[in-house]
């Protein structure tokens, strides 16, 4: 029991190091496109700087089906409809290049990305390039926090990265 304990404390770890270092190549230069903290505002000196960035924290069937939460149905249930967030996200985007949205759930991103045609996808490449649009996790969702065993962060990771 000790053994498995352990292995799951280094498993996740070693994803966390992993994830760490994936997220923190060098950003391209200013006039190229940018991302990571170089697609940030300037710090001011003598001021105490706050990022705030928006981000998802959709479940993906917690209280209802994929597709429910997907496509706001039984909203008496939860008020959800994921496909209206994301639509909503790259309109702000396309609005203001100032505006940052962080996407997590690649199941529902996935779910989006089929529907949409060649104009909205190189659309959401440039906000990806240019550090407006970061997805991250790599997971099909975010891992439960407080009660992941490994099994299930594998599994996550191995449906996300397909």
């Amino acid at each position: 029991m000790c053994f498995r304990v352990m292995f799951a404390l280094k498993l996740c770890a070693v994803l966390w190091c992993l994830c760490a270092v994936g997220l923190s190549h060098p950003a391209k230069k200013k006039d190229k496109p940018r991302c990571g903290y170089e697609s940030c505002h300037p710090v001011k000196d003598g001021f105490i700087n706050v990022h705030i960035v928006p981000h998802t924290h959709d479940d993906v069937g917690w209280l209802k089906t994929v597709d429910q939460y997907y496509y706001g149905d039984k909203n008496y249930i939860q008020n959800a409809g994921v496909q209206y967030i994301l639509d909503s996200v790259m309109d702000s985007l396309r609005e203001n290049k100032d505006r940052r949205f962080i996407y997590v759930e690649t199941a529902f991103f996935w779910k989006w990305w089929m529907q949409q045609d060649d104009s909205t996808r190189h659309k959401v490449q440039r906000y990806v390039r240019s550090g407006q649009l970061e997805i991250i996790g790599g997971g099909w969702t975010m891992n439960d926090e407080a009660t992941t065993h490994y099994h299930s962060i594998i599994d996550q990771f191995t449906w996300g990265l397909r």
